[in-house]
């Protein structure tokens, strides 16, 4: 009995511990190292299962009508958007809207969330409707928790805009961004991409631009139907764009 008594008071005073240090404004250094806080925030976030986070949107959703109006369409994200950005055009053009495409290589919700980029871009593009792509720079990330905080940042920027996220095309299989976007957009702003068989560019991740717009045709499809919380016109191009308004920024860029 003793000995239990004696585990518990080290297991407590090893969990003020670790709670003390998390609250401290210093950090403790071995030599060179700099032992890590954990984010007491973080590690006390409840993620809600995705079954039931999926459900409760589910019940909630009712189907909206058609929006047939021109759009002015913000397309933001990382370089999978480079190939998506070519068909979207066309979809763009033919039905009437104003598409302004943001494509920032190696971004990351981190990036989008923690600087001034995207407020800059909503500022200048006035948008009625936002199309987002991003997360295949995230699927192998295990801090799960502050990428939870990074997709709420970027839904909070976009505010009351009606937005779709269109998810990585998966290459391998991911350590959970897809499902940590899905628990904050649902599934009827959410066009899930992993279960798409696409042709790969040299690195193997990328797709070519031709299976970036058969991807693209499927995500238009899904855009404007009723499976969506706001769905736009998007009718099939019979002809390529003849313009197209894309803005390019390098890994160390921003605003």
């Amino acid at each position: 009995m003793k000995q239990q008594i004696r585990i518990f008071v080290l297991l407590l005073v090893a969990l003020i511990a670790v709670v003390g240090y998390s609250l401290a404004p210093w950090t403790l250094q071995v030599g060179h190292l700099e032992l890590k806080k954990i984010d007491l925030p973080d590690a006390l976030r409840i993620v809600p299962d995705k079954a039931v986070a999926e459900t409760e949107k589910k019940e909630a959703f009712t189907p909206a009508p058609l929006d047939t109006a021109r759009q002015r369409i913000l397309f933001f994200g990382d370089s999978m958007l480079e190939g998506l950005s070519r068909r979207f055009a066309d979809y763009a053009e033919a039905n009437g809207h104003d598409l302004q495409s943001v494509l920032w290589y190696s971004s990351t919700t981190q990036l989008w969330a923690e600087t001034d980029t995207l407020q800059h871009f909503l500022r200048q593009a006035n948008p009625t409707f936002i199309v987002i792509c991003l997360g295949s720079n995230e699927l192998f990330v295990r801090d799960l928790p502050k990428r939870n905080q990074y997709v709420e940042q970027i839904l909070r920027k976009v505010g009351n805009v009606p937005y779709v996220w269109i998810s990585p095309p998966n290459w391998k299989d991911d350590t959970g961004i897809n499902d940590a976007i899905l628990r904050h957009v649902g599934p009827h702003r959410y066009f899930d991409s992993r279960h798409l068989t696409l042709q790969r560019g040299r690195d193997g991740a990328h797709p070519t631009f031709e299976a970036a717009a058969t991807w693209m045709d499927k995500a238009a499809a899904w855009m404007q139907s009723d499976s969506t919380a706001h769905p736009i016109r998007l009718l099939p191009p019979q002809k390529k764009a003849e313009h197209r308004k894309l803005k390019l920024l390098m890994p160390a860029a921003g605003t």
